[in-house]
């Protein structure tokens, strides 16, 4: 079973019913909710002294506790046992599905100039879809060999092949470049390069990157996310672990950066001007 926990903090009044209100016990919700043959057990935390009690909550959670859904801003005490669950691997599919999708659309895919950066070679099958639409692509990993059988595959089906190499120097000419995974080291992207990662990049990278997604979740599973969730975090619990995979084809509305977003018309016309 998927477990929730949402915290609220009522505003504090001020005065002497400020006293009161800070010896006030907290308040505990659980609420199951069933849709799709998954359950999910959501806690709601009601603090009035701004403080998380474990006890409270820890027999309602049990196991759960190393992968709890929860805000990323929610701290535990240390050695408690308690992990928020994180997971890429539903971002990732978000990722390269809306870059796929993209491509496709694009009035001549033949002459983009696409990159996959993907050091740990985690998202090796990317590449062979993206051969069936473009002719000039190169793959930045430090494991070449889950890339091999993919060449070899693309050879034999697409008479089509790629560079791949471990040298990120091969992206500085890329126009679109698809990194389903989170980047960490600085990447030699010329300014008007698209990129479409799966999470904010941990040091500053060159290009136009867009690292969030929206969604639009499945009818009966809308009725399982808690409301201060957004969607592609639930989802993402629901792909990794309630084995929902169908989700897992779902194309993004939208993706976003801290400033703007766009759709994939929007990154196809972008693409469309470049080539």
């Amino acid at each position: 079973m998927i477990t929730s926990l949402s915290i609220k903090l009522p505003e504090k009044p001020k005065g002497i019913k400020k006293l009161f209100y800070l010896i006030k016990n907290d308040k505990v919700e659980v609420e199951i909710k069933k849709a799709r043959g998954v359950s999910v057990k959501q806690l709601t935390y009601t603090s009035y002294s701004g403080k998380i009690r474990i006890d409270k909550i820890d027999c309602i959670i049990g196991a759960q506790r190393n992968h709890l859904l929860c805000s990323p801003t929610l701290k535990f005490p240390e050695n408690s046992g308690y992990r928020r669950f994180s997971s890429n691997a539903f971002s990732k599919r978000l990722c390269t599905n809306m870059a796929l999708s993209a491509i496709k659309s694009c009035v001549r895919p033949e002459t983009l100039k696409i990159g996959i950066y993907d050091p740990d070679g985690d998202s090796h099958d990317i590449m062979f879809h993206i051969l069936k639409h473009c002719s000039d692509v190169k793959v930045v990993t430090n494991d070449f060999n889950s890339y091999q059988y993919e060449l070899e595959r693309a050879m034999d089906e697409l008479g089509a092949s790629a560079v791949v190499t471990k040298n990120i120097s091969e992206l500085c000419d890329r126009l679109f470049v698809v990194a389903p995974c989170v980047i960490e080291e600085k990447l030699p992207l010329k300014q008007e390069a698209l990129v479409l990662t799966t999470g904010c990049p941990k040091v500053p990278s060159g290009g136009l990157v867009y690292y969030k997604y929206h969604l639009r979740m499945p009818n009966g599973f809308d009725l399982l996310k808690p409301k201060d969730f957004d969607e592609e975090y639930f989802c993402s619990a629901l792909y990794t672990l309630a084995s929902q995979y169908e989700l897992g084809s779902i194309v993004p509305l939208l993706c976003r950066n801290y400033s703007s977003s766009q759709t994939v018309k929007s990154l196809c016309a972008y693409l469309n001007t470049k080539t």
